[in-house]
């Protein structure tokens, strides 16, 4: 249900979004380091390994200034949920490797990269690939394609 504020057309408030993304990170359970001079090794590490954005995630984030600890631990994946993963493989935000974790943690998941995909969002980018169609069928259906595959 649209807040007030969206029903009269209104934008949603960008700071409320960023807290609440804050808050799950944050709280998941991860034992985030206090010392900047960690968080500035780790960036110079992972910019050496990873030129196009690899310290993106290394650097400091409020997390490290929370004086509480994480509130539950982190939620452990491993079941055979029937779930749809797609994913570019060039993307900043959700690295490859993670998307793959994943699709090993759901083992009754199938996934669908988008070989040389670029940006955080598969679908709806203008750039038509096989992943629309897998997605749109399994949304429409509940069908998940045979296989994992890769799309061009």
């Amino acid at each position: 249900m649209p807040t007030a504020a969206e029903a009269a057309g209104e934008a949603p408030d960008v700071d409320n979004v960023v807290s609440v993304a804050w808050a799950v990170l944050c709280g998941e359970g991860r034992s985030w380091p206090r010392d900047p001079e960690q968080y500035r090794r780790d960036a110079l590490r992972d910019r050496a390994a990873r030129p196009l954005a690899g310290d993106f995630g290394a650097n400091i984030q409020p997390c490290a200034y929370w004086k509480s600890a994480p509130r539950e631990a982190a939620t452990v994946v491993d079941n055979d949920a029937d779930a749809l993963i797609v994913q570019n493989e060039w993307d900043p935000q959700t690295p490859l490797a993670m998307a793959k974790g994943m699709r090993r943690a759901l083992h009754g998941a199938r996934m669908v990269t988008v070989a040389g995909g670029e940006g955080h969002g598969v679908l709806g980018t203008g750039r038509p690939s096989c992943a629309e169609t897998d997605v749109t069928r399994y949304l429409t259906t509940g069908r998940l394609p045979e296989k994992d595959r890769t799309c061009p």
